[in-house]
């Protein structure tokens, strides 16, 4: 099995760094298991320009020119991708961030149906909820339910019971997402379920090209899968609700 690290410090080995190979050392005690480190402060992914242009015409016609495309690509040829970031201000770091914002089309259009996720958080203190929480939104890009893993990392040695504690929460992280890359495809959650269902829609007011194109063809979800009678009768009756709250955003006719 193969893992992708996307590492979103700026520093060359840090305490996010070193979580990680925590996470690493584990999982390889578990099974044959290789890892690869994208560091994202050596990656040639500049930022972006907010010109929308990937999310309303399609990815291939975004203006900038690097290694976007090549990101991308590693990703897909991975069992599972770690996205790991210390906590700055209370949420990711401006590396992270910016990946992110690049990537912002996969949230209109998931792909990563084969991949599994681990959310990984360092902190000196406090904002680890807040960054986990960000990160984990990012599981509608199609990697599912992600493994969480928050890290205390205060600037002073640390004391006994704390290393102990950080070194069964990396332990039992590792565990659970070597488990989790033995699964196939899951059927959704509500929350992916809904959020199909969302973009599905709006995509055929025809404004969003690239929407239009990929959702066309969709039927319950992205890919054949069992959705549960439930999901089904309520995802309309909250699509219905959502619309009339944001009936304001409607285009002008």
């Amino acid at each position: 099995m193969k893992i992708l690290a996307i590492m979103g410090s700026p520093r060359n080995k840090g305490n996010t760094y070193k979580v990680t190979r925590g996470v690493e050392e584990r999982m390889k005690q578990l099974g044959n298991v290789e890892f690869e480190y994208l560091f994202l402060k050596d990656a040639d992914l500049k930022m972006c320009r907010g010109c929308f242009n990937c999310v309303k015409n399609g990815e291939e016609l975004c203006p900038i020119k690097d290694s976007r495309a090549e990101i991308e690509n590693k990703m897909f040829e991975a069992d599972g991708v770690i996205l790991a970031s210390p906590v700055y201000c209370e949420n990711v770091s401006g590396l992270m961030k910016n990946f992110i914002d690049r990537f912002s089309f996969v949230f209109h259009r998931p792909r990563f149906f084969d991949q599994k996720l681990m959310v990984l958080a360092t902190s000196a203190g406090g904002g680890l909820k807040e960054t986990i929480d960000y990160l984990k939104k990012l599981q509608i890009w199609g990697f599912g339910t992600p493994v969480e893993l928050s890290v205390i990392t205060p600037p002073w040695p640390q004391s006994d019971a704390l290393q102990k504690k950080n070194e069964k929460n990396i332990n039992n992280a590792a565990e659970e997402f070597y488990q989790k890359l033995q699964e196939g495809r899951q059927p959704p959650n509500f929350m992916q379920y809904m959020h199909f269902r969302f973009l599905k829609e709006t995509s055929k007011l025809g404004y969003l090209p690239a929407d239009l194109e990929f959702y066309k063809d969709k039927g319950e979800f992205f890919y054949d899968t069992s959705v549960s009678p439930l999901k089904k009768i309520f995802a309309p009756l909250i699509m219905k609700f959502a619309f009339f709250m944001m009936r304001d955003m409607e285009p002008k006719s």
